[in-house]
């Protein structure tokens, strides 16, 4: 799907009668929020200052998944939440979203015991209770040397089969934003905001330039859903305004395929952090790291340091393969705009924020990707109740509308 095909021109906008909302930043969450609040009746407007979905969006794990390794910080609602999102976009986006089966493989040397990951398990199934997939099974070593070989089988003690779910991530972006465009959204790349249109401090435009072209555009209210960027965002409105977010580093690796039938959920052995082996588009993907970033997002790179890290954690469990930077196809990284607290960036929370500034202006951010359509759901909701005569627009329908 090509992202342009979505995209109208800004410039020339009949603007005597103000958007509705007015969304900054053509990732999944502007994107979703953009097609549930179109298919609600809103007249909205996206604008994206690259192109859509070119950010976070399409850097991610490319799963659709509840996030096991939140249980052990008791974040159960975020993983009850995740599942209950996963169930629907195998259900509503099939083209876009499949089952992955999984095997974790359990060592000796590892931070988590068969007996740990086995609790973890119970648990994380019991809070997709109602799922399609099938359940989890406990693995010996012999099974699981006979699916994959290749694995080191020193220490190995068992393991356990599970199922979550991939997606193509890019392409769910572009899939939201059509929906959108074909209910009336205005969506329109390669626009750079310049300054907030304020009325008794408060917000109620914005100047845009695309093309060499600059204009103005108003709207009853205005939502900043650029992620990584939210602070940029943030301090054009106040200058003076505490950062909204703490961005870290995921980068992953794609190397030639390693023949996986499934996926394979492991532990780094530096950290103990968990990270998978996936296969995806016929090679095989590894990832991810975790990293404060605290530069500008369009500066993001892969380093030395993140490509040695990922791979000394594949070849831990490799018996018969090693991997170098020979084997490295593609490297990709992203920054999740995780909320700004004191606390290290593996203990953070993944939940997401919706946040007003003194101006009116909205800021979301946060959230696993998984939950996109429940975070535009929740964030529509808001902004409709903030809007004159909210009767008027029509209830949710992303829950059961197909992509």
């Amino acid at each position: 799907m090509d992202s342009s095909s979505t995209a109208k021109s800004s410039m020339g906008l009949n603007q005597d009668t103000p958007f509705d909302l007015i969304i900054i930043g053509g990732g999944i969450n502007g994107a979703s929020v953009a097609r549930d609040a179109t298919l609600r009746g809103l007249n909205v407007c996206l604008i994206e200052k690259n192109t859509f979905g070119s950010g976070t969006s399409s850097r991610s794990s490319k799963l659709a998944h509840g996030g096991i390794r939140y249980l052990e910080q008791f974040e159960f609602s975020l993983v009850s939440e995740s599942l209950k999102e996963r169930e629907l976009l195998l259900k509503n986006a099939p083209e876009y979203v499949k089952p992955l089966q999984f095997i974790y493989p359990i060592y000796k040397s590892g931070h988590r015991s068969l007996l740990w990951v086995r609790c973890g398990m119970w648990i994380y199934s019991f809070l997709a209770r109602k799922s399609a997939l099938p359940k989890h099974q406990t693995l010996s070593k012999k099974e699981i040397l006979t699916l994959y070989p290749f694995l080191k089988s020193d220490g190995l003690t068992g393991g356990i089969s599970y199922y979550d779910a991939q997606m193509k991530d890019y392409d769910l972006v572009l899939a939201n934003i059509k929906d959108a465009t074909n209910q009336g959204l205005i969506a329109y790349e390669h626009t750079q905001i310049n300054t907030f249109i304020k009325q008794n401090n408060h917000c109620i435009g914005i100047e845009i330039t695309q093309n060499n072209i600059t204009q103005t555009l108003y709207s009853k209210v205005i939502l900043n859903t650029t992620g990584p960027w939210a602070n940029q965002i943030n301090t054009l409105d106040d200058p003076n305004a505490p950062p909204l977010v703490a961005p870290t580093k995921g980068v992953h690796i794609v190397v030639k395929s390693l023949n996986l039938t499934h996926a394979l959920t492991l532990e780094t052995p530096t950290d103990n952090r968990v990270f998978f082996i996936i296969p995806w588009e016929d090679k095989t993907l590894i990832g991810t790291t975790d990293t404060p970033w605290d530069n500008n997002p369009d500066t993001i790179t892969v380093t030395k340091e993140d490509q040695d890290y990922l791979l000394t954690a594949a070849n831990h469990y490799l018996s018969d393969i090693t991997l170098d930077k020979k084997d490295i196809i593609q490297s990709f990284a992203g920054l999740r705009p995780l909320q700004h607290s004191e606390q290290s960036a593996s203990k953070r929370s993944r939940d997401f924020s919706l946040i007003e500034s003194k101006s009116g202006l909205f800021h979301l951010f946060g959230g696993k990707y998984t939950s996109y359509r429940h975070m535009a759901e929740t964030t529509v909701n808001h902004i409709i109740s903030k809007l004159p005569n909210p009767t008027q627009f029509h209830p949710c329908t992303t829950h059961t509308r197909k992509l």
